[in-house]
Order: C-alpha cells, then structure tokens, then sequence
C-alpha cells in the first residue's frame, strides 16, 4: 500500500513537471510525462510509440549543426551526446503540433543501480525558444563601431560572444584602426549575457592585436560579478585597461591622447 502511494506520489511530480521528461533504455522511450504528450497532442504513450521510438525521432537540423542529431556520423546516439558531455550546452529542435520550431536545452542522467548496472535514461528538455531566438539575432547583428573623436571609438557590446563574432570584432576594429588612425578603442562589456574564460580570452587577443597597431584598448563595464568571475577563474588582465563605467572609461581614453 505504502508502495503504491509512493508510486502516485512520483508520477503526480513527474507529471507536474513544465519541462518535458523522458526515460529511456537508450534507444526506445519507456517513459514520459504530461508535458510530453501534451507537445505531441497525444493521449497516452502507447499512441506514441505505436510509430515512433524515440523523440529524436522529430529531431531537426538547420544550416548551423547546432542541434543534437537521432546518429552522428560515428554511431554517437544523441543520448551519449547529452550524457557524456554534461559541460557542453546540447540543444534539441522539433516541431510543435502547430509546426512552430521549438528549441530546447537537453540535459539528462543515467540511473545506476548499487551493483553498478545500467538501469535508464531520464532526458529533460527545456524550452529555451525565445531566448535562443533573441541569441540568434542579437548574434547576427553588426557590431557598431562609434566615433567618439578623431582618434577614439566606441564598441557597445551585446549578448553573447563567440569564437565568430569575436573575430569579425577584432577584424573591424583593426580595419577602424589603420582607415582613421585610432588611438584608443573603448570596448564597452556591459551587455555581454555571460563572461567566462573563453570570452575573456576574447577580450585579450583583440587588446593584443590593437596594441600591435600602436591602439590602446580600454574594457568598460565591469560589474562586480564580472570582476569576481574572471578572479575566481584566474584570468590574467595584467597590462589591460578596465573600468567599471563607460563614462570612467571616456574620462581615462582622454587622459591616453
């Protein structure tokens, strides 16, 4: 009796659930909660399964390769993906019932019994649609470049910083530097969603490069978490100009003419 109260108990949590969850051997669903059905409109499992095995099943690719895939070219099922790589952020895109894309963040664990046996896979899929939207497009606008005078400008940055867009900074900021003779660059980091080593190593490689054209680079905007984050992950910013403020900067870019 107490068994079967428990057993109501986890399934009422289960089902109460926003995110959608799904168990798995590794390859077919054993399980799913309400917010699963209700994505796929279905009623019960059973009418799910009746075609279908898997959810990658409804898995779909754009021209980024972004999202996880059913099979990698290696036979890497997305399962192992999301479960061996738990540091890496995996994202899932399927279809609602009303054909909108939806996108997800996937994170997942696998249930081990106390002989070390492998029993399930719980998967959880986040919708993440409209911020990854936003990422998408944010990603995809032109960094501006601004004049502030003769020999200084103004990078504003926002949203999220990668490898890609990194480099299109530092090439414009280059292109700025030899065309109008530029002496100081305010690179301003206040609207940067997330700054981690690999976007401080960002900041290091353009402030090197704008140095070698005779530029001196000043980092603005660093908020107090901003400044322990990147203390706490030992980066080195010796010999970087840094501010807390854009108008501190403006003050220091004067003092550097």
């Amino acid at each position: 009796m107490i068994e079967t109260h428990e057993m109501k108990k986890l399934r009422l949590i289960f089902d109460l659930q926003p995110n959608i969850v799904v168990i798995t051997d590794g390859i077919k669903i054993i399980d799913a909660n309400s917010a699963f059905l209700k994505f796929f409109n279905k009623y019960k499992l059973e009418e799910f399964t009746l075609k279908h095995d898997c959810i990658c099943d409804f898995f779909i690719q754009d021209e980024t390769s972004r999202y996880l895939k059913k099979v990698y070219p290696d036979g890497t099922r997305w399962t192992d993906m999301v479960l061996n790589d738990s540091d890496i952020v995996h994202k899932a895109m399927m279809f609602d019932i009303n054909g909108q894309k939806k996108i997800f963040e996937v994170k997942g664990s696998r249930l081990i019994d106390e002989e070390q046996d492998y029993l399930q896979d719980v998967i959880v899929f986040t919708d993440i649609t409209t911020i990854e939207n936003q990422s998408i497009l944010i990603s995809s606008m032109e960094i501006p470049i601004l004049d502030i005078s003769d020999t200084t400008v103004l990078v504003p940055l926002i949203g999220i910083l990668d490898s890609v867009k990194s480099q299109k900074l530092m090439e414009n900021i280059l292109v700025s530097i030899k065309q109008k003779n530029i002496k100081t660059a305010i690179v301003d980091i206040e609207g940067i969603v997330i700054v981690d080593s690999a976007v401080a190593a960002h900041f290091i490689k353009i402030t090197k490069a704008t140095r070698l054209m005779g530029c001196t680079t000043i980092l603005s905007g660093i908020a107090p978490e901003v400044a322990q984050t990147i203390v706490n992950l030992g980066i080195n910013l010796d010999g970087i100009n840094t501010t807390s403020t854009l108008k501190d900067a403006l003050k220091l870019a004067l003092t550097l003419q």
